[in-house]
């Protein structure tokens, strides 16, 4: 089986489209992660945010356009608060949180 090596490609095509992309997968994770920690349904993820679970299942399906004020209102629902984590592109350099 030969091992192909795909990070070239995914830096000469990544934009700031697939980047607010994956972004909006990690912060997706990390609430469906603990959603389940707590054992918290949709329904009363949606009620603790203010929102319909129509607007809840938007938000969860991948929304690369997510406000701060949207992540601010999972975290509240949560109990939890999500820490951006700084991360130099060039290999390198340690990340500067560490610094």
């Amino acid at each position: 089986m030969v091992k192909v090596d795909l990070s070239d490609f995914y830096a000469e095509t990544e934009t700031s489209e697939t980047r607010a992309y994956e972004h909006a997968l990690d912060i997706e994770f990390i609430v469906h992660r603990e959603m389940q920690r707590s054992g918290l349904s949709k329904s009363e993820l949606a009620k603790r945010m203010g929102v319909s679970l129509q607007s809840l299942s938007k938000l969860l399906n991948s929304q690369p356009n997510m406000t701060l004020k949207t992540i601010a209102k999972f975290e509240l629902a949560l109990g939890i608060k999500i820490i951006p984590q700084v991360i130099s592109s060039y290999s390198n350099e340690a990340p500067l949180s560490s610094l």
